[in-house]
């Protein structure tokens, strides 16, 4: 079958876009032709339709008037312009998706990003019984604060109609159970749950020469321990929580100086924090690294090795002894799933779909706990849990038999549940029961 994944936008770093390649790789695997289908032009998009993405040139136009503030016009002259758009989106994706048997939208029938694209690929389906269609919801709109400001009753309406939308030939698929009961409470429809993956059997994208080499261009001692936060840098992330680790390392590292570590190197008393992943926030930016700097802790910016095409960003996994990872809100997780395959330990908080979803796996982690307070803007955690997490780091760093054995327990836990293999099984269940 020929089969298009869409999207608002492909080819980045972005949760959807990873997961979309992996189901490209298994539906070709399977022996299906694959195209994602996007709105922006970058590698990794087969197909560009930029009318149905962020490149659109009412895109901010619309969203501002539908979830920030009514100003440009009425109601009625937002809803004709949202209309009017989705006629374009149309005409612009009736010759481009004709030719796919199963499309797969991602996020656009569920996050209401850009109204029109959902309403428009709708309207396709509706024209199109005899093609299966996917939805696959990786956020909803009532889950994002954005959405949920709508500045019309009417636009709440399109949100319920269009986000997700119903029909014969539409599935759905989430990635979460949590997200699963939603759906169900809220439109009274079964959906499948697909958890994030990661292809297991690739070789390991970290080796120790890049680690050097990242090392010795940020004197970096070889001596000293890198924590690596691979996430964006924005609020949910929590990031702060890593700061808050690396503190109470710090404190506790003059009992361990002098100590072998278990890689085999003698521990300096040092402590970086490593950042690999881009800045969506400058404001939160700055008020980590203020809080950084209140606890003379070393943080480290390798982003812009990515920008620069110097390192790729798996390849900056090589740098780490272990993993943070304390967002407070994750749809799934693919930074948890990262970790797991370059074999490092990790440091998490445990976030809702973790504890629903994920825990029951077995996966060895030290916890940063499942409750948090804000203060000043920031996210904390009872300081007893960041000593108790920080001691517990400490003993897996210098213990060498039980570092491997951590991280080699997770990537078979990982390989076991979370491989392409497993989504090669949830793809072929969906394609097999054709509605």
């Amino acid at each position: 079958m020929k089969v298009a994944l869409v999207h608002y936008r492909a080819g980045l770093m972005d949760g959807v876009s990873l997961e979309m390649e992996k189901w490209k790789k298994v539906l070709k695997r399977m022996g299906h032709e694959v195209d994602i289908v996007a709105g922006n032009n970058k590698e990794g998009v087969d197909v560009v339709v930029t009318s149905i993405g962020f490149e659109n040139p009412k895109y901010r136009l619309i969203n501002k008037n539908a979830f920030e503030r009514l100003e440009d016009f009425d109601i009625n002259g937002l809803l004709n312009i949202i209309f009017e758009e989705s006629d374009k989106v149309y005409n612009d994706i009736v010759h481009v998706l004709k030719k796919y048997d199963v499309i797969i939208p991602n996020n656009i029938w569920s996050l209401g990003a850009f109204l029109p694209s959902a309403i428009a690929l709708f309207r396709f389906a509706k024209e199109h019984s005899e093609k299966l269609f996917i939805g696959h919801h990786h956020d909803f709109w009532w889950e994002r604060e954005y959405f949920l400001n709508y500045t019309d009753e009417k636009i709440k309406e399109l949100l319920e109609m269009y986000c997700p939308p119903l029909g014969d030939n539409i599935k759905h698929v989430v990635i979460n159970s949590l997200a699963r009961n939603a759906l169900y409470l809220k439109k009274n429809v079964e959906s499948t749950i697909v958890p994030n993956v990661m292809d297991f059997n690739e070789p390991l994208f970290t080796n120790e020469d890049v680690n050097l080499k990242i090392r010795d261009a940020y004197n970096i001692s070889e001596n000293s321990i890198v924590l690596l936060q691979a996430t964006r840098i924005t609020e949910r992330k929590a990031i702060e929580l890593a700061i808050e680790l690396v503190n109470q390392m710090s404190k506790l590292s003059k009992k361990y100086v002098g100590k072998k570590l278990y890689n085999g190197k003698i521990f300096n008393g040092e402590i970086a924090l490593a950042f690999s992943g881009m800045c969506e926030s400058e404001n939160y930016k700055y008020k980590l690294l203020d809080l950084a700097f209140k606890y003379g802790i070393r943080t480290i910016d390798l982003y812009p090795n990515v920008e620069n095409k110097i390192w790729t960003f798996w390849d900056l996994y090589s740098v780490a002894d272990a993993i943070t990872y304390p967002s407070i809100l994750e749809g799934w997780g693919n930074q948890l799933l990262e970790a797991i395959i370059v074999k490092k330990p990790i440091v998490l908080f445990e976030y809702k779909v973790f504890e629903s979803d994920i825990k029951m796996s077995g996966l060895k982690y030290i916890s940063l706990g499942n409750s948090y307070f804000k203060k000043d803007g920031l996210v904390n955690v009872d300081e007893g849990i960041e000593i108790k997490a920080a001691e517990k780091l400490f003993e897996i760093l210098f213990d060498k038999e039980s570092y491997e054995k951590t991280v080699n327990e997770n990537f078979e836990i990982g390989k076991k549940f979370y491989s392409l293999e497993s989504l090669q099984k949830i793809i072929q269940g969906i394609l097999n029961d054709k509605v």
